[in-house]
């Protein structure tokens, strides 16, 4: 019989790994119709095992595509303030080092779920190999990535919106608190109103905000000061700026959320685990070469743009990098369309991380409460009610802290970019010398990955105190 993963996933752990929705409505329509791993003929496995042998197919594409869409969002705007006040010797050496890094990585994840005997997601893979405490502890660990950030995209709304009213509109005295308040009740309410129109929208958005922000990479190309290239290097202060700015860079190349969707899609169309693998890990290098180009070009361009000053001035008022540059615009489209287009960027980011915060709430909460309950007191439980109170506890808690304006930047590097690190960096080398069937994929490169994901998880503490 078919069987969907979706479905599957979310009722076996109470919840999808990651949001289900926000993942579905990014895929192009060719992935959606092949998404239902299901029992192929043999002529069918027959005919997909010669993509083995082929250059990239149209589904290939559309997953790359899929992939970036995930990837680009709210990161790419601050990454180009904190590459700018390290310099240009520690973006370079960064740029050289992060493509095997991201590919690695990631290509880690997505093996851990391709390589499995039946399509499943990545909390499935880790409960049947280690139990259902290690399957929790992955969605724990992801949750605290996702929520992390969501404190960042909640105050860099306000930022925007305040910076806007202030700067562009001239209108002062907004009080933070009050302005806070309705804008986090205000995206929340347009989210309880219609979840999968919101997702839509954000997802069709995505794409044309790729658009923009590669023809600012173009139009700032006249304006590029190659003096930057005569800095000289200064040993203790590159060391110290690279730990900076490696884990935002991780945080910004990271699309680690889709990696258990494209897994299990392609292990339920293939033959073979072997043949799964082979073909998620093209569709992974793809993805983190043209990603490494997007994002580095266009952080190249802007950090060679601005000045310096520019990039202390954004850190210290915790605005984006799009807001900075319309502060500084004399002309009048730059300085009305930018700041709405950062705060597009920003929105379609929280929209995503906060229903996939929500549900990661909602699945540990229902995992806890019915760990040991039997079937039809799982039954009896009231989604909807603990739905109600999360999503009310999740605005006042953002709304808490969004309200002292924490540092953007040191939430990414400190926080959000260490978990990731430990999810997608640390996590599947250890699995994969611990779990019997994933030690064919060990490798010395393995090891490197795993000592960048602990330099990413101390690495921006320690910079500080340098």
């Amino acid at each position: 019989m078919e069987r969907q993963i979706w479905h599957d996933s979310a009722s076996r752990n109470g919840i999808p790994f990651y949001n289900r929705f926000m993942i579905y409505e990014r895929m192009p329509r060719g992935i959606r119709n092949h998404f239902r791993p299901c029992a192929a003929s043999e002529a069918t496995l027959h005919r997909k095992g010669s993509i083995l042998n082929a250059s990239m197919t149209r589904q290939d594409m559309e997953w790359v595509l899929t992939l970036f869409g995930t990837a680009i969002g709210a990161g790419i705007l601050f990454l180009p303030i904190q590459a700018g006040l390290g310099g240009i010797w520690p973006m370079i050496i960064l740029t050289l080092i992060i493509l095997p890094l991201t590919y690695i990585s990631h290509r880690g994840v997505t093996r851990m779920v391709a390589s499995s005997e039946q399509a499943t997601d990545i909390t499935g893979v880790v409960e049947n190999d280690l139990g259902r405490n290690w399957g929790f502890a992955i969605s724990v660990l992801y949750f605290l990535s996702i929520v992390t950030i969501c404190v960042g995209y909640a105050t860099g709304v306000t930022n925007i919106v305040s910076s806007f009213l202030e700067n562009q509109m001239g209108i002062d005295g907004i009080s933070r608190p009050m302005l806070t308040g309705i804008l986090l009740v205000g995206l929340t309410g347009v989210i309880v109103a219609g979840e999968n129109t919101v997702l839509k929208v954000t997802s069709i958005l995505v794409y044309p905000l790729i658009a923009i922000l590669f023809g600012l990479s173009l139009y700032m190309i006249p304006y590029w000061n190659l003096s930057v290239f005569q800095q000289p290097i200064e040993p203790a202060s590159l060391v110290r700026n690279l730990l900076l700015t490696f884990p935002v860079l991780v945080f910004s190349m990271n699309f680690s959320p889709i990696c258990s969707a494209l897994a299990s899609s392609y292990r339920g169309k293939s033959a073979t685990p072997d043949e799964a693998v082979k073909r998620t890990d093209r569709v992974v290098w793809w993805n983190s070469l043209i990603l490494l180009v997007f994002v580095m070009f266009f952080v190249f361009s802007i950090v060679l743009s601005q000045t310096p000053q520019s990039m202390i001035d954004a850190k210290a008022n915790n605005v984006d990098v799009l807001t900075m540059i319309s502060l500084q615009s004399n002309e009048p489209w730059l300085r009305y369309l930018i700041p709405i287009v950062a705060l597009i960027a920003i929105v379609t980011s929280y929209f995503g991380h906060f229903i996939g915060t929500r549900e990661g709430l909602d699945g540990m909460i229902y995992r806890l409460a019915t760990w040991n309950a039997d079937k039809d007191s799982k039954a009896a439980f009231n989604h909807r009610k603990l739905r109600t109170w999360t999503t009310i506890s999740m605005i006042a808690g953002l709304w808490m802290l969004a309200v002292f304006n924490p540092p953007i930047l040191k939430i990414i590097g400190a926080m959000s970019a260490p978990v990731i690190a430990l999810y997608c960096y640390v996590m599947p080398v250890v699995l994969m010398k611990r779990v019997p069937r994933l030690m064919i994929y060990r490798s010395t490169w393995g090891g490197v990955v795993f000592v960048f994901g602990l330099i990413t998880i101390i690495g921006y503490g320690v910079a500080e105190y340098m």
